[in-house]
């Protein structure tokens, strides 16, 4: 008889606990339907609050991009400033030192030739430019006058305003 009741005491023992593991096992499982049935109902309503929160949100996401796009160009800006002026102070600079013409310079050359050409042909009297042989022969031996020409190669190459450029006499 003991062996009898102790497989009844088992068996009954084991029905309880075959039936508390089932109803933990249904508890999960409509635990797991009613998290997914508020997960979608929830979801749907977290995703349009999102999007109402992102539509109000534009309009001051597109200032601060503005805002930051014109501190990078502000900052850019220096520094192309900073790096044209590095390029004046130890490049142009001691180039214009070492006696080099720009643009201006030789315009203002060619200016003073013609003011003197003209100058020139006033006082001798002539509308002609002056030749090396009339020049000559109008001179005296012995005075200190000289005649001189000089010849300048016509310039056809352009050249920016400041741009340094090398003067020959040739």
């Amino acid at each position: 008889m003991s062996k009898t009741k102790t497989t009844l005491v088992d068996q009954g023992g084991n029905a309880q606990r075959i039936s508390s593991a089932q109803e933990s096992v249904r508890k999960f499982w409509l635990f797991g339907l009613g998290a997914y049935s508020l997960a979608t109902r929830t979801g749907a309503q977290a995703f349009e609050t999102l999007l109402e929160e992102g539509k109000a949100l534009r309009p001051k996401a597109r200032r601060q991009i503005k805002e930051s796009s014109a501190e990078l160009v502000s900052t850019a800006t220096e520094s192309i400033d900073r790096g044209e002026q590095l390029l004046r102070d130890r490049l142009l600079r001691p180039l214009h030192s070492m006696l080099l013409a720009s643009k201006g310079d030789v315009e203002q050359l060619a200016e003073g030739l013609t003011q003197l050409s003209t100058e020139v042909r006033k006082l001798t009297g002539s509308g002609d430019a002056p030749t090396a042989k009339k020049a000559a022969a109008s001179t005296k031996p012995g005075s200190k006058a000289a005649a001189t020409t000089v010849a300048l190669p016509a310039a056809e190459a352009t050249v920016a305003d400041d741009a340094p450029m090398m003067l020959s006499a040739s």
